[in-house]
């Protein structure tokens, strides 16, 4: 028996299911960080002094709050999107790759290795700024 279509139908399967994992992990950051910031900005509001008020009609406020929550919402989205994708992807095709030839584990695993190094050190250089 071939074992090709069962590992191809497999595969599908997985990145099926990698595919809605995805989406509901972009949902719930998407939903965190919306809640998040409203009460960020409610909260600011809340406790800002009485000349805030003074000098910044209602309207400008609400207009200002609802232009923060529609940036959250329209923008996010496709960012989240892109950012998991990619993730998502290469989890998925390392997967597939090492069914059909376990040699490549090798190979991931030290890209991998060169990978963690370089975020290290940037991350290190980003914080000593």
């Amino acid at each position: 028996m071939n074992k090709h279509p069962i590992i191809f139908g497999v595969s599908i399967i997985v990145y099926i299911s990698f595919t809605f994992c995805r989406s509901l992990v972009i949902f719930k950051i998407l939903l965190t960080s919306s809640n998040n910031i409203h009460d960020a900005i409610i909260t600011k509001v809340a406790r800002s002094k009485i000349l805030f008020f003074d000098s910044n009609p209602v309207g400008r406020i609400l207009a200002r709050f609802s232009k923060d929550i529609s940036t959250m919402d329209m923008l996010l989205p496709g960012i989240g999107a892109f950012a998991t994708f990619g993730f998502f992807r290469t989890v998925t095709v390392t997967i597939i790759l090492a069914v059909f030839n376990p040699l490549l584990i090798i190979a991931f695993a030290i890209a991998a290795g060169i990978m963690f190094l370089i975020y290290n050190d940037v991350i290190f250089v980003l914080n000593e700024s």
